[in-house]
């Protein structure tokens, strides 16, 4: 069975979102934007979701499809290369999204263990989770993401009485340049949602999932921007490379549980773990459009191998990893954004509009 409830979209798409960016992004985007990066956000958001409307409306026209398939049906040739660009660009993603999490945990948990074994376990699962279908990473979500959403309120409201509100002052000091400069990172994060309507239909994501996902994870990362924000200051949390992890440090519940921080730590490395098995299941169903008889159970432990050895290769610390992403947003509003939207408005116009039921005639008494 790989069928998945509307809720559990919802979730994924909530859970792709914040779930690797939580790591480095609050400091990138405060060490460009300074005490103005939480206009970032909203305006980004909006931006995104005039993309999702476009797709929602190629998929009402297209029942049963999702833009995957949509690409391959109204461009041929031009689609499937789209698609094998969308192999490789997601294969980066996951290489990220790996060294990442691999120096996370050698940070947090385990200095002394070797990256290439970290690395081993966290690609391991995710091949695991995908060799059961979509429907093993919807439960996944469902299980882990609830329990690390309660517990991030809470750590948020234990740090309450230690903001300091002057860190958001003063506003617009450079006019609109450093909003725009949050919205160029926030681009980073929020525009990935667009993965959603590339991997479901319509019956499973509508316009109003779209809106509902896309407004809790922007809630969410303005959450977490502000309070790493109002708890270190632009200025200390910007020279961090993990200030949430910081300021989460920062919450002492009793003398018993002084390492709050690591029961957080914990909750959240499922996540950034379904993020990683997403991307793997997403590249499998892009080269399933293109090689139809190809079996997720039989490529998914090659290419998550491959997804490690290229997150070794390519990016020997998660400081190349930020270096990247200065320049990834343009990456994402290519292929995140533009060829969804552009797809989605070509697929619309190639797709007559379903005639209205004809009432039927009556017979006359």
């Amino acid at each position: 069975m790989n069928q998945v409830s509307s809720r559990q979209v919802v979730l994924m798409g909530f859970c792709y979102v914040f779930s690797a960016t939580l790591v480095t992004w609050p400091g990138q985007i405060l060490r460009s934007a300074k005490q103005d990066a939480w206009v970032g956000v909203p305006l980004c958001s909006l931006g995104v979701l005039m993309v999702l409307w476009l797709t929602d409306r190629a998929l009402a026209r297209n029942p049963g499809k999702d833009l995957l398939t949509l690409f391959v049906e109204k461009f041929g040739w031009l689609g499937k290369a789209v698609l094998l660009l969308y192999v490789l660009f997601s294969l980066v993603i996951m290489a990220k999204d790996v060294r990442l999490g691999v120096d996370f945990v050698s940070v947090v948990f385990l200095p002394v263990t070797p990256a290439v074994v970290v690395g081993a376990l966290i690609v391991a699962t995710c091949v695991f989770m995908v060799r059961g279908g979509i429907e093993v990473i919807a439960r996944m979500t469902e299980l882990y993401l609830p329990v690390f959403l309660l517990f991030s309120l809470f750590c948020g409201a234990l740090l309450i009485p230690d903001l300091s509100w002057q860190y958001l002052q003063p506003f617009f000091e450079y006019g609109m340049q450093r909003p725009v400069i949050g919205v160029w990172y926030a681009l980073n994060a929020i525009g990935s949602i667009t993965i959603l309507p590339l991997l479901f239909s319509h019956e499973r994501f509508s316009f109003r999932q779209a809106c509902i996902s896309l407004a809790f994870s922007s809630l969410f990362l303005e959450f977490v921007l502000v309070i790493c924000q109002l708890n270190l200051g632009s200025l200390l949390a910007g020279h961090l490379m993990y200030p949430a992890y910081e300021a989460v440090r920062e919450v002492r519940v009793t003398d018993f549980l002084d390492r709050f921080d690591i029961l957080i730590v914990g909750i959240w490395l499922p996540t950034i773990v379904i993020k990683i098995a997403l991307n793997l299941y997403f590249i499998i169903a892009c080269m399933r459009q293109v090689i139809p008889q190809l079996q997720a159970a039989q490529v998914a432990p090659s290419l998550g191998a491959l997804a490690l050895v290229v997150s070794l290769w390519l990016f020997h610390t998660s400081t190349e990893v930020v270096a990247v992403d200065d320049l990834w947003p343009a990456v994402v509003m290519a292929l995140w954004l533009g060829i969804p939207a552009l797809g989605a408005i070509v697929a619309a116009l190639l797709t007559p509009k379903p005639r209205a039921r004809q009432p039927k005639p009556q017979r006359a008494p």
